[in-house]
């Protein structure tokens, strides 16, 4: 799912008339999509309240060949989403100087939407931040609509029994 919501997006950047509103310098990219996830030790919740969340790499793809990119664009990507990840860059279109660590990447080009993060690396920062904001509205919306269509939402299951 992830993975096609990150080909979708990029096809519209590379391939859709978004190209010629937003050019791209070249097509080659990577992205990364990060969720949360804990350890749940159901039944009868042992270690209640205390299920510390933590970062889970749902995704990464990438388009063009690494070993001829400019930059490392792969590492970069994954630095930008840990930032997003941890706060430490505020979704906008700068870096926070005083949040930076010693070998944190200065670029930005990524989203924190509703619990999910997504960076991409390789284009100019304002299209890596477009395709990270379609990825994660995507993936939104395409979980919106399985849930919507599946049984257990029919039955009207709450999850709590």
């Amino acid at each position: 799912m992830a993975e096609n919501a990150i080909q979708a997006a990029i096809l519209t950047v590379f391939d859709g008339e978004v190209k010629d509103l937003l050019p791209p310098k070249r097509h080659e990219c990577h992205v990364i999509v990060i969720v949360p996830g804990m350890e749940d030790d159901r039944p009868d919740y042992p270690k209640y309240p205390d299920y510390p969340i933590h970062p889970v790499v749902l995704c990464e793809y990438t388009a063009g060949d690494p070993k001829k990119f400019a930059h490392p664009y792969c590492d970069i990507a994954r630095c930008k989403g840990l930032q997003l990840w941890h706060g430490r860059n505020d979704d906008r279109t700068c870096n926070q100087p005083h949040l930076l660590f010693p070998g944190d990447t200065p670029f930005w080009g990524g989203v924190k939407r509703r619990g999910i993060v997504v960076a991409c690396s390789g284009l100019q920062p304002w299209i890596d931040k477009f395709i990270s904001g379609m990825v994660a509205d995507l993936l939104v919306a395409m979980a919106h609509g399985a849930w919507e269509d599946c049984p257990e939402e029919a039955r009207g299951d709450s999850f709590l029994e």
